[in-house]
């Protein structure tokens, strides 16, 4: 597969603008297995991008204190179990925490077709989830799973090529250049982010967005090209609100920003291209 680029007809085909007929079920459920007791912010931003991207509903499945302090932020969040249209895990999950992960999993109906983001503590345990897959590492996490594989390369993007292949998923590799990759080679290269992002719980903004973006899509089956290019318009939706919450911030001019107000970028980003 060869490299391509972000264009408009690419995000304005895969960002859905509800329409009047819609509900909150056709407009997509998002399932959120994330947060622990140690990180209940990082369930806490997963949702708020979720919400800020138009899903229908976001379905929480965490921990007792995770939920209670997203609810207390975020009161249309559901904690009950029911459908899911995409997932995303591992979020605010502590490394090696693969029977949590399990436990939770199992609180929801899914399917081997379902669309699935793996990021952070859920990584490792790739292997043991079911579903069309996304990884979405950063470079150091990319190079713990490669070592936990035995490969011999030390190249991010020959690393991200090997597990894609291997384990049959798309990878996501998180940076100020961000790449995509699938099993058929590198699917997309994103235009570089600003460095602003590098602040602890983007990572958790980006995981929620491109599972409420999957959900919204209401498919059955999916290819990698298809997972690829979702993720890389969440990508690309991801750095676009960066640098307007930056800007906002410095007054014009590009500042520190906090991933708690990433979700209001967001937002003015979604309007902006379904308008």
């Amino acid at each position: 597969m060869s490299s391509h680029t972000i264009g408009a007809d690419d995000l304005v085909a895969i960002v859905r603008a509800p329409l009047a007929s819609d509900d909150k079920y056709s407009r997509g459920v998002v399932g959120l297995v994330v947060g622990s007791d140690e990180y209940p912010g990082a369930a806490l931003l997963a949702c708020d991008a979720a919400l800020c991207a138009g899903v229908g509903m976001v379905r929480l499945v965490s921990s007792a204190a995770a939920e209670q302090v997203v609810l207390s932020a975020r009161p249309e969040v559901v904690i009950s179990p029911g459908r899911v249209d995409a997932l995303v895990v591992g979020c605010g999950i502590p490394s090696g925490n693969t029977p949590t992960i399990t436990d939770r999993l199992s609180r929801l109906p899914l399917n081997d077709t379902l669309p699935v983001v793996i990021d952070a503590g859920a990584l490792a345990a790739t292997p043991s989830i079911g579903g069309a897959r996304i990884l979405t590492p950063h470079h150091k996490e990319l190079a713990t799973l490669a070592r936990e594989q035995g490969y011999a390369t030390a190249d991010p993007l020959e690393q991200a090529a090997q597990l894609a292949t291997e384990w049959d998923v798309v990878v996501y590799l998180k940076g100020s250049h961000s790449v995509v990759v699938t099993p058929e080679g590198v699917a997309y290269e994103l235009s570089d982010a600003t460095p602003w992002l590098a602040t602890a719980g983007t990572g958790d903004l980006l995981a929620g967005l491109m599972g409420a973006l999957l959900a919204q899509q209401k498919k059955d089956t999916w290819s990698h090209a298809e997972l690829a290019r979702v993720a890389a318009v969440a990508g690309t939706i991801h750095a676009m609100a960066a640098q307007r919450i930056s800007a906002e911030a410095g007054g014009g001019l590009h500042g520190p920003l906090h991933a708690s107000e990433l979700g209001r970028g967001v937002s003015a980003v979604i309007a902006q291209l379904v308008a």
